[in-house]
């Protein structure tokens, strides 16, 4: 499949802000279509790192390493020394991150969970932990730095940082992390880029960012903390040609005894918060997994969409149950991704895209497939955002939530990069053969 359907960046540059557009902006707008680039549609044949971003992480990438110069790892501490130095890094095969405590099934533990257990904590095992703060919970026990907090607030605590430091990858500015081949990536563990620039991770599968020790929320049962990939205050950013999912589901507990509630051991798959900008996240595969991407924190974040923007194409949201993504004070272009849920689905399908506070949001060519709750949600009020939808296909249970969010007739922004698409008809088959780890072959 090479050239399917040709779109000019030139006049997609029209998109201009609905809002208070001004005569200097038009006059910009005109100048743009005069000078239009034409972009084919042309499909990805091998992963190589000569290649640099699209989508809005390409505005202003300058990465600073030398791309002719690589490492190769293939345990941990290989990793840990690559990732000091930055540059291009290989990974050959998959590394655990967990020093051997992903336990086998949710909620459950091994011999190295229960000993770090024991040296963290008044606790011998995992398990007379875990059923010591299950009973110390009740319903509206707020473990955060809110309260109520439990009275072991400050083990659970103790326990969730040190084991954080154990799992977490921490990326520095102008490092390419590739996998090696299909079979290469990490799990148990968890990506932070954090505070740094010009970061590319492309070819790997990421799984299992698992938290076995999740805080009690009031009336919302036990969350976790450690997101797999987590974006922050960071520029420039390109994730592509990633699978980036869960092995184990949710559990329950009784809290204090007699009230059913989940032990949930996941955050997000991939969140982008505070001072982001200029993200893409492009032919990566999400799976099995609920509260999936995140892209603004809260509502009381000090940013505005015009000061953050991401880019999504050509992913495939597959089994996800909603955030997919779910945004806030963003500008994000979302386009050819495709979300289906099937009946092995570990958790319902709530909805695909949130349109949540000052989000603008150019939806276009994208396939909201059978089995997703909502094609888009959003908020009540003055929290929602805006939404321009162009040449979508919604297949989805129950279509658009009513009242949640705006609708813009015309474009909300200005897309600064050529990009091309395929029409909505073509994404399922394209994006299921395309998208994820392994997908297309690395060059080295």
């Amino acid at each position: 499949m090479k050239k399917i359907i040709v779109v000019s960046a030139g006049i997609l540059s029209l998109a201009l802000f609905s809002c208070g557009t001004t005569s200097q902006a038009s006059a910009k707008a005109k100048e743009s279509a005069v000078t239009k680039q034409t972009v084919s549609f042309v499909r990805p044949e091998k992963i190589s790192v000569s290649q640099l971003p699209d989508g809005f992480a390409s505005v202003g990438f300058a990465f600073k390493g030398d791309l002719n110069s690589s490492v190769t790892v293939r345990t941990k501490a290989e990793l840990l020394s690559a990732l000091r130095k930055g540059g291009v890094i290989y990974v050959n095969g998959m590394i655990d991150l967990s020093d051997g405590m992903l336990p086998e099934e949710a909620g459950g533990s091994n011999a190295a969970l229960d000993a770090f257990v024991k040296k963290y904590s008044k606790f011998s095992t995992y398990k007379e932990y875990k059923d010591a703060y299950v009973a110390a919970c009740t319903l509206s026990t707020e473990d955060s730095s809110k309260g109520p907090k439990s009275s072991l607030y400050e083990t659970m605590h103790t326990l969730n940082l040190a084991y954080r430091d154990v799992i977490t990858l921490t990326l520095r500015a102008n490092t390419y992390l590739v996998g090696a081949n299909e079979n290469s990536g990490f799990f148990g563990g968890s990506i932070s880029i954090s505070g740094v620039s010009n970061v590319i991770i492309r070819n790997l599968t990421i799984r299992d960012a698992y938290d076995p020790f999740p805080h009690h929320e009031a009336n919302d049962g036990y969350n976790a903390q450690h997101d797999t990939v987590s974006i922050q205050n960071s520029k420039n950013i390109w994730i592509d040609h990633c699978t980036i999912c869960d092995t184990r589901t949710v559990s329950h507990v009784l809290t204090a005894g007699k009230n059913d509630e989940k032990w949930q051991t996941y955050d997000g798959l991939c969140d982008i918060a505070n001072g982001c900008d200029n993200i893409t996240v492009s032919y990566c595969k999400f799976m099995n997994h609920d509260k999936t991407m995140l892209i603004g924190s809260s509502d009381s974040e000090s940013i505005t969409p015009e000061k953050r923007h991401v880019t999504l194409h050509h992913n495939y949201f597959y089994n996800c149950g909603q955030r997919l993504p779910m945004v806030r004070l963003t500008t994000v272009h979302t386009y050819n991704n495709f979300f289906e849920v099937d009946s092995s689905a570990p958790y319902k399908s709530n909805y695909a895209l949130g349109v949540r506070y000052n989000a603008l949001i150019h939806s276009e060519n994208n396939y909201y497939g059978k089995g997703t709750g909502y094609s888009f949600s959003g908020a009540s009020g003055s929290k929602q955002g805006t939404v321009y939808s162009v040449g979508d296909i919604d297949k989805t249970s129950n279509g658009k939530k009513a009242g949640q969010f705006k609708t813009s007739k015309s474009p909300l922004f200005e897309i600064k990069y050529p990009y091309a698409t395929l029409s909505a008809e073509e994404v399922p088959d394209y994006v299921k053969a395309n998208a994820g780890a392994g997908a297309i072959p690395v060059a080295q």
